[in-house]
């Protein structure tokens, strides 16, 4: 017993040296909610979507599932956008039979009403896509034979890298220019 208490109080007493020796960063600001809602729309500035550990921890299924949650919820709200725009398009279209309204206007929210749209379909038809999908049981590196495993992970650092690159490509492109 006597061997124990003395080892753990050496023990204790190194814990405490090194702790003095190098104290803890100080603590980060809490971000602001509009801060992180900025930040997670930009790849460069928030962590990597780790496609890495995805394919490597997690079944095909969930995977499949996540990204048929993603694709449902994103189709929903350019849906509801969709919808909104389809109203405004009316209100519009009796203002310029009114008079009231240039025909302009109808056209430019017409325009954006059909992008809205068009966006729709493909994000229901990749939806679609997805859900019939046959996954087998597993993650994809079970699926794989074990001599092939290093050009699988060869490849999947490429569509990792690949998926980042064009991340930051289009968070610089969407920016608005100076000059």
């Amino acid at each position: 017993m006597a061997r124990r208490s003395w080892r753990r109080r050496l023990g204790n007493a190194l814990i405490r040296w090194g702790q003095a020796l190098k104290p803890a960063p100080p603590a980060r600001p809490v971000p602001t909610p509009q801060k992180r809602s900025a930040v997670s729309q930009m790849p460069g500035l928030r962590s990597p979507l780790t496609i890495d550990k995805a394919v490597r921890n997690r079944d095909l299924s969930v995977l499949k599932r996540e990204a048929s949650d993603a694709l449902a919820a994103l189709g929903a709200a350019h849906a509801v956008v969709s919808s909104a725009r389809l109203a405004q398009i009316q209100t519009i279209r009796s203002e310029v039979d009114r008079g009231t309204v240039e025909q302009d206007a109808l056209i430019e929210v017409a325009g954006d009403y059909q992008a809205w749209q068009n966006d729709q379909v493909r994000l229901f038809d990749a939806l679609a896509l997805v859900l019939g999908i046959t996954v087998p049981e597993g993650s994809a590196f079970d699926q794989i034979d074990e001599e092939m495993t290093a050009a699988a992970t060869e490849h999947l650092n490429a569509l990792t890298a690949e998926y980042q690159r064009r991340l930051l490509s289009d968070q610089f492109e969407t920016e608005p220019q100076e000059g």
